[in-house]
């Protein structure tokens, strides 16, 4: 999944650390079942997402469930990154 994005792109390495694959074979369409990535370990690696880019993943919404693809959890942490950002300089300002 390639990206001029540097958020996703720091999302997608993160990823692929995660789970031990080159970023270059993850695509939006990948299901995270694929990677090796059961529904447990996917709260796991929220868990670790949230901590790594300080950021808080609902409970409910795209990322409950066992379809879940590469390109949904990266767009979903790539907004919640972006409204943290935008929520910052809000506060700053």
């Amino acid at each position: 999944m390639q990206t001029d994005d540097p958020a996703i792109a720091e999302i997608v390495a993160y990823l692929a650390g995660e789970v031990g694959v080159d970023p270059s074979l993850l695509t939006a369409d990948t299901p995270i079942a694929e990677l090796g990535i059961s529904s447990l370990d996917l709260i796991e690696t929220i868990f670790k997402l949230e901590t790594h880019f300080g950021i808080e993943v609902p409970n409910d919404g795209p990322l409950n469930g066992t379809e879940v693809t590469v390109g949904t959890l990266v767009e979903h942490v790539a907004a919640l990154l972006a409204a943290k950002k935008a929520r910052s300089a809000v506060s700053a300002g």
